[in-house]
């Protein structure tokens, strides 16, 4: 009985003994934890928040380094929040079991660390501090936190340890919720500090730009602010803003009457005296105001915009110097074209001519070719005429009630002869739903026809050359294609250039200028419209024209033009003013084989030295425009204002359209181009035949 009280008591003992340790290290561990929750509230920054944490800590754990992590939502990686190792700074660490268990609040120590997911795919810098790791889960404001303790030694860390960590947990909580917030301070303040910076920043450059000098004025005009007294060469040394301006008392009444009308005012420009280097200054300012409304006086800038003045002036010049060479350009043309249109009118007249006198076949196929090659000459002059004015925006549109058939018929009429001699089949197709009468302009429609099927028939040896033409709701859709030599990826980015060709060498073999593209591409966008092209190599090429029907009307009545029987219409008394014989001779020629009786003047004093009882028998008068001694619209203009009302038809090389303008103004009724179309001279004749027989019947 004794033995067993005595054990009793022994064990008692031990109890209390044991007890008392426990209670000596709470005691120990709580004066840490109030000595670490002081050391963290007296920190200034993250870092020294963690190492209060860390200098209570190292007495209970042995470990080198320390780390925290926190990610923002359970989406996102976990990320360095602070660290004692420069290794662990910024690095980004995937998520695994083992942190998710640490995370949901379990304290774990890693024997083996690099059979953890989380550790194996870490750089070997990081991997020799990591052989022994101890980590615990904290929750903060902004998501999850992982606190983690290394040892580059293996099985640094008991399961003590782990009972360290729980025990001291509200510390731990405290002092990561305590880091996160601070860093998240320190980065609204870094933040914000960097936008203050960069808005100052922002203003001086606002400044510089804005203005030379700033200036506030009351509102008596005196100056309350200058952030500069010198402006370039002037010197402000007047208190009042109006005496700026010296004598130019234009400057100081205008501002004066803005200031008492308390309006914001913008570039108000006045130049400096020569004395003063002649710089040019801009004032702007506006009015600024106090709580109550009451005008306080006037902020504003001053600027030197004297390179800004000389800018100006030198686009202004080269502005005018760009117009004088392109007017330079259009008379260079114009010469031109009246140069060679007027040898032209004379080779194109004497074949028409010759070809009627009864050659044998061989010779009437000679007389074909130089005329199809005197075609193709007054085909190039009217490309580069047409390039010119389509440049230079003087070329309009003249739209009328067209039937698109007829232009679709005229352009295949044409070019058949030209097809079949290759042997390559040319057909037309025009759906049924495609309006018979549209609004257009006739002769440009035709002229892009042309262009585009002549192209086709000219890169075809063999196969064939289609027009279809269809529309939808809005749209009208003309589509060329053919069965030709096709055109590489490469030239098409340059097949709308004027002057260039698919093949553009020296022994190319199919000729031309090159600019009925680039015409037909910029008559195209002029009517609104579009052009498109899919071409292969030795396949073919299809040329897709799309005009939007919206902007040229659907006509709703047809009109039937009337066929002239020209043989029955009166004959004409005709006087021919021209300066050339050979031209003389071509007129003749071509008036008197249809009939009509022709008198020759050599210039336009001629017209005017004829008699009146000669005079009063002609009809009309064909009027060259460049004649010496008096030219055709000085002629034209003296007939007018001696009350002449002959019908007079200009006969010229000219054809510009400022020059027949011109020809109009001064009181011609018509006009013909030279070289002298057959078909234009029918037209423009039956018009005077009909007029006469009209005024007899």
């Amino acid at each position: 009985m004794a033995n067993y009280e005595s054990e009793k008591l022994q064990e008692t003992l031990l109890d209390l003994l044991r007890t008392r340790e426990r209670e000596k290290q709470l005691r120990e561990e709580n004066t840490a934890i109030l000595a670490g929750i002081a050391a963290m509230a007296g920190a200034n920054n993250k870092r020294q928040v963690f190492n209060s944490l860390l200098s209570v800590l190292r007495k209970y754990i042995g470990f080198e380094h320390a780390l925290v992590l926190t990610r923002e939502d359970e989406t996102a990686p976990l990320q360095e929040l602070v660290t004692t190792c420069r290794f662990f700074e910024s690095s980004i660490w995937p998520i695994g079991n083992t942190f998710i268990r640490s995370m949901n609040g379990d304290s774990i120590a890693l024997y083996d660390p690099s059979q953890v997911h989380e550790f194996q795919e870490l750089s070997p810098e990081m991997v020799q501090f990591c052989q022994s790791v101890l980590l615990t889960g904290v929750k903060v404001s902004s998501g999850d936190a992982l606190l983690l303790f290394f040892h580059s030694k293996k099985g640094q860390f008991t399961p003590n340890c782990r009972r360290v960590l729980e025990r001291f947990r509200p510390l731990l909580e405290r002092a990561i919720i305590d880091i996160d917030y601070r860093e998240r301070l320190q980065s609204l303040v870094t933040a914000r500090t960097q936008e203050l910076t960069h808005s100052q920043q922002r203003f001086k450059d606002f400044a510089k730009t804005v203005g030379d000098w700033f200036w506030e004025v009351d509102t008596d005009y005196r100056f309350t602010y200058i952030s500069s007294p010198n402006l370039t060469n002037h010197t402000v040394d007047s208190n009042c803003i109006l005496d700026i301006f010296g004598e130019a008392d234009q400057y100081r009444d205008k501002l004066k009457t803005i200031f008492e009308q308390q309006l914001a005012f913008e570039d108000l420009e006045w130049q400096l005296p020569d004395d003063e280097g002649g710089l040019w200054i801009s004032l702007s300012g506006t009015p600024y105001f106090n709580k109550q409304g009451h005008l306080l006086g006037y902020r504003g800038t001053a600027k030197d915009i004297t390179s800004r003045k000389r800018q100006i002036e030198e686009i202004k010049k080269a502005r005018r110097q760009a117009e004088d060479a392109n007017k330079a350009k259009s008379e260079f043309l114009a010469m031109m074209s009246h140069e060679i249109r007027t040898p032209l009118n004379a080779v194109l007249g004497l074949l028409d001519m010759l070809g009627d006198s009864g050659l044998d076949n061989k010779q009437q196929s000679w007389i074909n070719q130089m005329d199809q090659s005197a075609q193709l000459l007054l085909t190039i002059i009217n490309d580069i005429l047409d390039l010119s004015r389509i440049e230079s925006t003087s070329f309009e549109l003249f739209n009328s009630q067209i039937r698109l058939s007829d232009c679709i018929d005229l352009v295949v009429t044409q070019l058949d002869e030209q097809a079949k001699k290759k042997g390559i089949q040319l057909s037309s197709n025009i759906q049924s739903d495609v309006p018979q009468q549209i609004i257009g302009d006739k002769n440009r429609i035709s002229q892009v026809l042309f262009n585009l099927v002549g192209n086709a028939i000219k890169f075809t040896n063999e196969g064939s050359v289609s027009v279809d033409v269809s529309c939808t709701e809005n749209k009208l859709f003309l589509k060329i294609s053919d069965t030709g030599i096709g055109i590489s990826p490469e030239a098409q980015k340059q097949l709308f250039k004027p002057f260039k060709q698919a093949d553009g060498s020296i022994t190319r073999k199919y000729g031309g200028t090159g600019l009925g593209l680039a015409i037909s591409q910029h008559l195209i966008t002029k009517m609104q419209g579009e052009i498109q092209l899919e071409s292969q190599l030795d396949v073919g090429s299809c040329f897709t024209v799309s005009l939007p029907l919206n902007s040229i009307e659907v006509a709703n009545q047809e009109t039937d033009v009337p066929v002239l029987d020209v043989e029955h219409l009166p004959k004409l008394n005709i006087l021919v003013a021209e300066d050339s014989p050979t031209n003389q001779l071509v007129a003749k020629l071509m008036l008197e084989k249809r009939g009509h009786k022709v008198m020759i003047a050599n210039n336009g004093q001629e017209v005017l030295d004829i008699d009146e009882s000669c005079f009063s028998k002609l009809d009309i008068i064909l009027m060259d425009i460049s004649m010496p001694i008096m030219d055709g619209i000085s002629a034209t203009k003296t007939l007018r204002e001696n009350d002449k009302t002959i019908p007079i038809i200009a006969l010229t090389a000219n054809v510009m359209k400022s020059d027949q303008q011109a020809y109009f103004e001064v009181g011609m009724d018509d006009f013909i181009a030279k070289p002298i179309i057959a078909g234009e001279l029918d037209k423009i004749l039956a018009k005077y035949q009909m007029l006469i027989a009209s005024q007899h019947s």
